[in-house]
């Protein structure tokens, strides 16, 4: 497989794309791992930041740099937050799905997993100007055959994987849209004393070493014709000094024509138009060739 896209993948002329993506689960991450936080209010306060302000900060940004952005939301956020929602959408983002409560579709039944993504795709439907068809897996592993699940509870794409730089099909016909971890704005930013998030704590590097690796792998996403994602919360690129790092962001990527800035779903359209299936050797093919050949030796 090349590292690089060959001449003429991206439509449009362009030569690679962008995408910038939301994720606001206003909390729930942190409740998922430290239940009792919900009535700690210190320290929960961190997390509710990003509703109170970071929100606000990361779609006046968006639109100094005229762009359009894919935010991941679980439903249960959606029916709290719907006003706040109304005023992303107004400003013209999509909405999509980041399940429904924070919970693990690895330990759930394939029923339970249906309903609750059917749940989050309504609600969200009622709020997003666009029909949502988008999904990031909020935490745990990635279910075997989950994609089937998705497309029964009517997405066409997903944003959970990270097995390579540009869109891939399922066997089911799910576009993924792989994303990584050094694209995050949480692996750098988050922090909280008790308890502690991350254990050890050691983070909170400098601003300009961030802003330094974000641009480093865009310039080489750009230069091999990928699809690099950007994932920013609320509240940790939302604060004051860090919603500099996301300007500075945006008009690095803006300064390139070439460059194909746009959302996710419309990505996952383009891509899902291809028809394209991911070939044999693609990492999520040869997993399931390893999986199968594993059950048959059980046997």
């Amino acid at each position: 497989m090349s590292s690089t896209v060959s001449e003429g993948f991206w439509p449009h002329g362009k030569t690679s794309a962008a995408i910038v993506s939301v994720i606001f689960d206003d909390g729930l991450d942190a409740i998922a791992q430290a239940p009792d936080l919900k009535g700690r209010s210190k320290s929960f306060s961190v997390w509710q930041y990003g509703a109170t302000r970071g929100v606000e900060r990361l779609c006046n940004a968006f639109a100094d740099a005229r762009i359009s952005t894919s935010w991941f939301v679980p439903g249960i956020v959606a029916e709290k937050h719907e006003q706040l929602l109304r005023e992303v959408v107004s400003a013209h983002h999509e909405i999509e799905s980041h399940g429904w409560a924070f919970e693990r579709y690895d330990a759930m039944s394939a029923a339970e997993s249906v309903d609750l993504l059917k749940r989050s795709r309504e609600t969200l439907n009622a709020i997003a100007s666009n029909e949502v068809s988008g999904f990031r897996l909020p935490t745990g592993n990635w279910p075997r055959h989950f994609d089937r699940l998705l497309v029964d509870a009517g997405y066409t794409w997903s944003a959970s994987l990270n097995g390579d730089d540009v869109p891939y099909s399922h066997a089911s016909s799910l576009v993924e849209i792989p994303v990584h971890n050094e694209l995050e704005d949480r692996p750098y930013f988050q922090f909280n004393f008790t308890p502690a998030f991350p254990k050890g704590q050691g983070r909170i590097p400098s601003y300009e070493a961030v802003l330094g690796n974000w641009i480093a792998e865009f310039d080489a996403y750009r230069k091999y014709g990928l699809c690099y994602v950007i994932q920013l919360r609320p509240e940790w690129t939302g604060t004051p000094g860090r919603i500099a790092l996301v300007e500075a962001l945006l008009a690095h990527i803006g300064s390139f024509d070439d460059v194909w800035l746009t959302t996710a779903a419309e990505v996952a359209r383009w891509h899902g138009g291809k028809g394209a299936a991911a070939p044999a050797d693609h990492p999520i093919n040869v997993y399931e060739a390893y999986v199968d050949e594993e059950q048959a030796g059980e046997r």
